[in-house]
């Protein structure tokens, strides 16, 4: 096998005055390389969830589907260049001993950080990387062996993030274990339980995910979406007929913990988040106005994936409140279990 040059890649992939596509093609070339070692090769293997490991907590996506998430170029590249500028300022702020770092639902590449690791030496930085997939993390061993990544201190885990337990606590805890809105993947309930192993300084990436929900026009906003290309959506969103109805989420890891469980006797799971409620003003044309939600994520510093970046941030319609009436009133809720969800029922007496 050809040698792999990983520190010129992330060289390239760090530098943002390289066109976009620039950078996209070094990520294939990643691709390529790992599927050639590891034999497990980037599928969206929508079959019926092939493989794919259904915990109490959410979904965990099988390795074929894991590594596929390197080909969401935006995802990969702002959670990249977010994940390198917090081990800067950790190398800044920690002399005395290594950066200790868990990586939680690393996949069969170790994509948001493997990268990175060749331009450390020995002793600065401690890793643990994650999976409930015993092939993924076979598939990173022998990743490192081929990149030469011997003298990095690398442990390897295979459990549920959600249930793992560590006498160590850590300087930088990464966990990309989500789908849009929250949905699918245990997400919320990763960030907090791994919260709890965070040093008090230490750093969680992603920083913030948010969910906002929106009167808006779905349509429009899918039509635009399909034609632009996607650096170009972000300022376009701005562009969009819409109304702010109500911030359901913004889930941080220094404050998840605040998010307690409700008795909710209607409910189909055990556990569910009571995230308030919103009324449609009377003021909006709401009938014109599909209701949806909308994901950003801030990574760390100044990284963030906007709306429509990334297959993370694409919005989402609940189709059985739309489209919108004025005077609506809506109670929103996150149901957690081996499938979580946002959930919004209607509180008056308008028709389903």
């Amino acid at each position: 096998m050809p040698y792999f040059d990983l520190r010129a890649m992330a060289d390239t992939l760090l530098n943002s005055q390289l066109s976009f596509d620039h950078r996209c093609s070094a990520l294939d070339d990643f691709a390529e390389h790992c599927a050639a070692i590891s034999a497990i090769r980037p599928d969206r293997t929508f079959s019926a969830w092939a493989e794919d490991s259904v915990l109490a907590s959410g979904v965990a996506i099988n390795p074929a589907a894991a590594a596929f998430c390197i080909k969401d170029y935006q995802r990969t590249l702002q959670f990249i260049a977010g994940i390198q500028a917090a081990l800067c300022d950790l190398e800044r702020s920690l002399r005395s001993r290594p950066i200790r770092v868990l990586y939680a639902g690393c996949g069969p590449y170790a994509t948001l950080l493997m990268p990175l690791l060749a331009n450390w030496s020995a002793g600065r930085i401690e890793c643990h990387l994650l999976d409930i997939h015993a092939q993924s993390l076979l598939s990173v061993q022998a990743l490192v062996a081929d990149f030469a990544l011997g003298p990095i201190s690398l442990s390897y885990h295979c459990a549920d993030a959600t249930r793992w337990q560590s006498e160590l606590r850590f300087d930088l805890i990464i966990a990309e274990t989500m789908q849009k809105a929250l949905e699918q993947e245990p997400q919320l309930a990763v960030t907090a339980h791994l919260s709890e192993l965070l040093e008090p300084e230490g750093i969680f990436i992603p920083e913030q995910i948010s969910l906002n929900l929106w009167a808006a026009r779905w349509d429009q906003e899918q039509r635009y979406s399909a034609q632009q290309n996607p650096e170009d959506l972000p300022p376009l969103v701005e562009a969009f007929e819409r109304h702010f109805l109500h911030c359901a989420v913004q889930l941080r890891a220094d404050t998840v913990q605040l998010l307690q469980p409700i008795a909710d006797p209607g409910a189909l799971v055990a556990t569910v988040l009571d995230l308030g409620q919103f009324t449609v003003a009377d003021t909006i044309l709401a009938h014109r106005f599909d209701l949806i939600v909308a994901t950003t994520v801030h990574v760390y510093a100044d990284f963030y994936l906007h709306e429509y970046d990334s297959d993370l941030t694409r919005s989402y319609k609940f189709y059985d409140c739309s489209p919108l009436a004025a005077g609506q009133t809506f109670r929103v809720y996150y149901e957690l279990g081996n499938y979580p969800r946002v959930r919004i029922d209607r509180l008056d007496g308008y028709p389903r």
